[in-house]
Formats: C-alpha cells, structure tokens, sequence
C-alpha cells in the first residue's frame, strides 16, 4: 500500500485550536502526496488536548477530507466513550488509541479497555502502540486476545516486534518512526511519520523511488530525513515541527501550547536549511 500518515500537529493562537490553520496545513499535506491524517497523536500532543479540543479537531480536519484515524486515548474513560461515540457520526477511517498509562494495569485491563471502545465503534479500530510514552507494550498476543482490532501504528525502534502484528490477518500494519520510513513502506502498508508535517515532499519522493526499485536514491532520502529528526531531537522535537513547518511549508502553523513551549533559537531554521536545500 505504501501509505503515508502523518499525525498533524495542533495549530494554537493565543493557547486555542486555531482551525483555519488546520484547514490550510491539512489541504497542503494532501496536495503533495499525503495519505491519511492521523488526529490527536503524540505530534498533535493528543494527550494535552480536552476531549471538546480533540472533537474541534476531527471537525476541522474533516471539513478538507475522511481520510482520517482519531486517536481517541484519555485516562478518564468516560472521555474516551465520549469521543468514540462523537466519531460513530462522523465520516472517518478508524479510531485509535494508546493504552491507559501512567498506572501500573494487568494485561487483563488493558485488553479490557480495548474491547470496551470496539464495543461502542462503528468504525474500525486501531491500536496505537508507543511502549517508549506509555510505559505498556500491547503485543501481538494481546493483540490476539482483544480480537477486534484492525490496524496499529507501532512506534518502536524494534521493527522486527512490528512485523509480528502481521500474523493476525488482515490487520494494517504501520511502523511510527521516521527512521524506518524506508522498511515501512517496503514491506508494511505504510509508515507514520510526524517530519511529515515539515516535510511531506521527502516521504512522497521515498515512496516514487522504492516503487521503481531505486533502493540507493530511496536510501539518499531516508538519511536526509534522518538527519533532519536528529535536528529536530536536539532542539525539542513536537516545538521544532511548528518551527519547521512555517519554514519548509510556507505558512504559519501557530505554536505549541506549554508544557511544550516555543522554540526561541532562530539556530534550527539555519541548519535545517543546509541539511535540506530546499
């Protein structure tokens, strides 16, 4: 499939969702070879938003297009009932959600909790596996035992732990790392990639050179892309997107809201535009 997902960030103004720039970030990535829009993830700083933040943001998204995964995950699980349910009327492709973190939970639990939202879900579910954030790995044979989940985005370095969800049938498999974009779309049906806010031109461009065999031009942008997220890990990687966003894309995308706080160093712009003369 090759799919390119990318988890939008949140457009602020004045610490509110500034809608009209979802809109124009949102029309953008579509323009230059985007897939799908993955709404609330960790580059969106879905766990900072309001459940009412969250639905404002599936609305804005959806006024440009349904290609779209809602990541729903809340501690509070009325919340995240709440939001499933919001989305049963909407127009999406699934929902998805990391598992409860922050409180030490049996895996009987956390297979619980997923059952519970493919109970409410007119749409497909998604797990949305980030061991490193959460603290919990929902396996594959967890996954197994929930046995309604239809899709994850397994953000994990380990990539041969990602290509273990391919025994369950039929499930779409994403890897969530900019880093393994190119294994991702080898073999996967896609990757997930948060640079794709900044730059959506190198994962379309990775993806046109593996589709015509072209393994040393695809490998020439896999390293370009790997360079610029180290940047962006060196200066604070959700605030960098913002930064790198307005640079590369064109237009203003607002700022992140604290505790992820705005970059001041005008540093990042220079060196990200020697690593990528674009």
């Amino acid at each position: 499939m090759m799919d390119i997902v990318v988890p939008i960030l949140t457009p602020f103004n004045n610490g509110k969702i500034d809608k009209e720039a979802v809109k124009t970030h949102v029309g953008n990535l579509l323009k230059k070879g985007v897939d799908i829009i993955f709404v609330n993830g960790t580059t969106g700083l879905g766990p900072a938003l309001s459940k009412d933040e969250k639905k404002e943001m599936l609305d804005a998204v959806l006024d440009v297009t349904n290609k779209v995964i809602f990541q729903v995950g809340s501690l509070n699980m009325n919340e995240v009932i709440e939001l499933v349910r919001y989305a049963n009327d909407k127009d999406v492709l699934a929902v998805a959600s990391y598992p409860p973190y922050y409180f030490t939970l049996p895996e009987e639990f956390i297979i619980l909790y997923f059952k519970d939202i493919c109970e409410e879900s007119k749409h497909d579910v998604y797990l949305y596996n980030y061991p490193g954030a959460t603290g919990k790995d929902v396996n594959v044979e967890m996954v197994k035992k929930i046995g309604c989940l239809t899709g994850v985005k397994d953000t994990n370095p380990d990539f041969q732990h990602t290509i273990k969800y391919r025994e369950v049938e039929g499930m779409k498999v994403y890897n969530g790392l900019e880093g393994l974009a190119i294994a991702s779309m080898s073999v996967l049906d896609g990757t997930v990639v948060g640079a794709g806010n900044y730059a959506p031109e190198l994962f379309s461009q990775l993806r046109e050179y593996l589709k015509d065999g072209d393994m040393k031009k695809a490998m020439e942008v896999q390293l370009l892309i790997n360079k610029l997220v180290g940047l962006t890990q060196k200066y604070g990687q959700f605030s960098a997107v913002y930064e790198l966003t307005k640079a590369f894309q064109g237009y203003d995308v607002g700022s992140p809201r604290p505790p992820i706080y705005s970059l001041e160093s005008k540093n990042l712009i220079d060196e990200a535009k020697k690593i990528w003369n674009k």
